[in-house]
């Protein structure tokens, strides 16, 4: 795993949730529409239990499951009438599944990881580039944010590099392939150099 610290020690149970072509970064919210019927109990079992739900990036056109995956405790703000749901999922962390220990019990699948413990201290020598980044977001806000209090309070939800590195990930990397490779690098320094290549790139969506 690139720019890894450490893995906690600890192996923890994830429900696992495989999705093509998506990825849950720390400090980001992505809202689901839950229908399906294994789902629906999941994300109940989540909640009663507190057992965190990995949201697991599958490649499209593949069935293959990657092991580092965005794990959160989902939020229900809607319960429908017919079952479905709607339901925030704000990323905790990162984990490291271990894709040999799948269990499946009454439809719904789980497996064993641990919590990534990521690098999370800002090296002052790349506090520029952490810069620039920050100002493509918010550009990129301010373009794509019509409403000014959404956009007021995207803003001011962006309190640290964490936050800033999460959300530049989770919206200005078109390529799922690249964002997957982001999830992968567990260093915010690394993430930093990795995004600051993708800008002077071009390989960013709308910047």
């Amino acid at each position: 795993m690139r720019g890894a610290t450490s893995l906690s020690t600890d192996t923890k149970k994830f429900y696992i949730f495989p999705l093509t072509n998506i990825n849950l970064f720390p400090n980001t919210t992505k809202p689901l529409n839950i229908f399906e019927p294994r789902y629906v109990e999941m994300v109940n079992q989540s909640i009663q239990l507190g057992i965190p739900i990995a949201l697991c990036f599958v490649p499209e056109g593949s069935h293959e499951i990657r092991p580092v995956a965005g794990f959160a405790v989902p939020q229900v703000i809607e319960r429908r009438a017919d079952g479905t749901m709607l339901v925030f999922m704000a990323g905790q962390g990162k984990a490291q599944l271990n894709l040999n220990t799948i269990k499946t019990e009454d439809l719904v699948s789980s497996m064993e990881g641990t919590v990534v413990n990521e690098d999370k201290i800002l090296d002052e020598n790349l506090r520029a580039k952490y810069v620039a980044l920050s100002e493509v977001l918010v550009r990129w806000v301010t373009s794509h944010i019509s409403d000014p209090l959404q956009r007021e309070t995207f803003i001011k939800s962006l309190k640290g590099p964490q936050e800033v590195i999460g959300a530049f990930s989770a919206y200005l990397i078109y390529d799922y392939d690249l964002q997957y490779e982001m999830m992968e690098i567990t260093s915010l320094n690394e993430q930093i150099k990795f995004l600051y290549r993708l800008l002077e790139s071009g390989k960013l969506t709308n910047v």
